[in-house]
């Protein structure tokens, strides 16, 4: 499995089983079992399997859009902790391609740009102009589970999912200023047909290599779990 997911902590009590949004994110981000077709939703109540719409149309306008160029220069990120919202917050095409751009070749450059990059490609519905955008953060060799998390186009009709990070930590696995694995965990929340469901700890691992200056993302997979990485991981500054 690529990624990892785990209830929020609660409360009330144990719950009976992850919520249903979150076994939609387990549908799509485990992508070497999914099945072009379908993707399978796991209630607390059983087994339901949602059936893809068709493909939408593309966007009139096909041009990814460019980084955002309202600062002078790259912003820079504190030497303690990786900024957990480079780019900002919004219009996710464009804060990517920030991030990009203003990440610098450090560990906690690589940790700010995976922040970004995971809330882009985690987002249901997608950014608009994803497809566009998905070459230029793929690394040339990326691998076919790096592709496919970019993409994200298989998901069922009715889900919204995103990433927060305010609260999310990293992990620098390894880092040699040329290549970089950021095992990362963040906040995720959704809704499945209208109907808002519980929050879940969403984690996994980027592996990103530097190419033209600017960090790529070659491979997703699982370092470690979320209790381990949470326990020795480094809270994000200014996470959105």
């Amino acid at each position: 499995m690529s990624t990892s997911l785990q209830p929020a902590p609660s409360d009330a009590g144990p719950r009976r089983g992850l919520p249903r949004w979150a076994w939609v994110l387990i549908g799509l981000l485990t992508v070497i079992a999914i099945v072009a077709s379908a993707v399978a939703v796991f209630a607390a109540r059983g087994r339901q399997v949602i059936v893809l719409p068709p493909e939408p149309a593309p966007v009139a306008a096909s041009t990814a859009p460019a980084p955002s160029s309202s600062a002078a220069a790259p912003s820079s990120v504190p030497v303690a902790a990786a900024d957990g919202c480079l780019g900002g917050a919004t219009e996710l095409d464009r804060a990517v391609l920030t991030a990009q751009r203003d990440a610098p070749l450090t560990p906690e450059g690589a940790a700010a740009f995976t922040a970004t990059m995971v809330r882009w490609a985690v987002a249901t519905p997608p950014p608009p102009y994803r497809a566009a955008t998905v070459p230029q953060v793929l690394a040339q060799d990326a691998t076919t589970t790096a592709q496919q998390f970019a993409l994200n186009d298989q998901t069922p009709a009715g889900a919204l999912v995103t990433i927060d990070f305010t609260a999310g930590q990293y992990y620098v696995e390894a880092f040699d200023g040329q290549a970089a694995i950021v095992s990362w965990v963040g906040s995720g929340t959704g809704s499945l047909d209208g109907v808002p469901q519980d929050s879940a700890a969403f984690g996994g691992a980027a592996h990103l290599v530097a190419q033209n200056g600017t960090w790529h993302l070659a491979d997703i997979s699982a370092e470690r779990d979320i209790p381990d990485l949470r326990r020795i991981g480094t809270r994000y500054a200014g996470g959105c």
